[in-house]
């Protein structure tokens, strides 16, 4: 029987308080005299308080475990998904990549490590924009996201390695018994992957610093910050004691393998080298043909399988498979069946651009065809076809194996402005779909 892997992640985040951080250094030793390899997701405007703070123990503690950043500036307004739901892609690309790379310097000042292994935005900030700039930064893994499976898979997404958080050990505060710990565990075992994540400054505060200090607004100027209401120290240490029992529960079962961060990227960064050949297109047609589903080609996204027919129309020997992206606006699709012939394929193939997000409308001769469409036929014409017939169809595959993706709904949630509208996010997400691959080495 496959073991659960477990990660234990830890959203490191308030940068109003200086006592906060004690909830920090705690845990993190908790796991070191475990034998536990946490991850630590820091945001970047801590990783500059804490140097600000002198804060020596802190930085201590975190040098035995991985470290991820947590963005720049967690609830700061705008938040990440306030400045990235504009139509222009690259304007928003810019300035998450000026802000997000300003993070990752905080955090390798503070902590003088660059190993950064990952993103892990903060609430529900799932910009797809986020997710490419986050790749184009060179990270390996976005965590905490709305892009895997309901079981814990795992998946590449907008061309970075996502997994999602499991199970919040806040939930310890209203039960730690050992009947509610097993009933976890039944449930974790469930999963291919789980990662188990708590926020430190919750172990001293019962309610969320940016509740009080930016919940739709900055409420505060900055360093003026208000104080959340304080757990007594017996809740406090109680919540400490719930998570090393556990963490000891977890090494106990059998169903289960502690892992971490650095793990899973070092298993990523062993994935082969990924080509399609022309021998490869008829076992790719059928598969399509028989199961039009958002990644049913092994090892390929739908993106992959589109670029290599046009690379291989155009005359290449195979495609080299890299990055890719889905689509900015909802994809046309042909309204009647027609036919198109392998001279206009040919043409069309060479005459698009794949530079970036794919197109929605493709003209193939005098006729129109959306990207499925036009997917379809290009495994056609590469088979040997000299015509192919393009029957109406949808442009993209269901997404129920992502269900957080298919159901994503921004506007309203977390701490974001009643300002914010959500008119890309939530749908740009979905039409990412394209992008979506399994990593069966993961």
């Amino acid at each position: 029987m496959k073991k659960t892997d477990v990660i234990f992640s830890f959203d490191t985040e308030d940068f109003t308080l200086n006592a906060a951080q004690d909830a920090v250094v705690r845990e993190a030793e908790i796991l070191r005299e475990e034998g536990v390899r946490g991850g630590f997701c820091l945001v970047g405007l801590l990783a500059r308080q804490l140097g600000a703070w002198g804060r020596e123990d802190v930085r201590e503690a975190l040098s035995h475990h991985d470290l991820l950043s947590h963005s720049y500036g967690h609830s700061l307004h705008p938040t990440i998904n306030e400045y990235t739901d504009v139509a222009d892609y690259s304007a928003a690309r810019a300035e998450v990549l000026r802000q997000e790379t300003e993070a990752l310097r905080l955090i390798e000042k503070f902590t003088g490590r660059t190993d950064i292994l990952g993103g892990c935005p903060p609430g529900n900030q799932k910009s797809y924009v986020a997710m490419y700039a986050y790749a184009d930064m060179g990270l390996p893994i976005y965590a905490d996201t709305f892009c895997d499976t309901a079981d814990g898979r795992g998946a590449y997404y907008c061309n970075i390695y996502h997994t999602k958080y499991t199970f919040c050990m806040e939930s310890f505060f209203n039960d730690d018994s050992d009947e509610a710990m097993t009933r976890i565990l039944d449930a974790l075992a469930t999963q291919r992957r789980a990662i188990c994540y708590t926020h430190p400054n919750s172990a001293m505060y019962s309610e969320f610093w940016d509740n009080v200090n930016y919940y739709k607004e900055n409420k505060h100027p900055f360093g003026e910050w208000e104080e959340a209401p304080r757990r007594s120290p017996a809740d406090t240490e109680r919540f400490y004691a719930s998570i090393r029992r556990f963490i000891r529960r977890i090494k106990a079962d059998g169903r289960f393998r502690i892992t971490s961060y650095r793990e899973l990227c070092d298993r990523l960064a062993k994935e082969p080298l990924r080509t399609v050949r022309p021998d490869d297109i008829p076992a790719i047609r059928e598969t399509l043909r028989r199961d039009f589903s958002a990644a049913p080609v092994p090892g390929l996204s739908l993106s992959d399988v589109f670029l290599a027919c046009r690379e291989l129309l155009t005359g290449k020997k195979e495609h080299a498979c890299g990055k890719v992206y889905g689509f900015l606006e909802t994809p046309y699709a042909v309204t009647e069946p027609l036919t198109v012939t392998r001279t206009e394929m040919e043409a069309s193939a060479a005459a698009m651009d794949t530079s970036g997000f794919l197109p929605t409308r493709i003209a193939v001769g005098d006729k129109v065809l959306g990207p499925t469409d036009w997917l379809m036929a290009a495994l056609d014409i590469l088979v040997g076809e000299k015509t192919a017939r393009v029957l109406p169809k949808p442009q993209l595959p269901p997404l129920d194996v992502l269900p957080t993706v298919k159901t994503a709904a921004f506007r309203g949630g977390w701490v974001q402005s009643d300002s914010f509208r959500d008119e890309y996010l939530s749908d740009r997400l979905r039409l990412q779909i394209f992008t979506l691959r399994f990593a069966e080495e993961a």
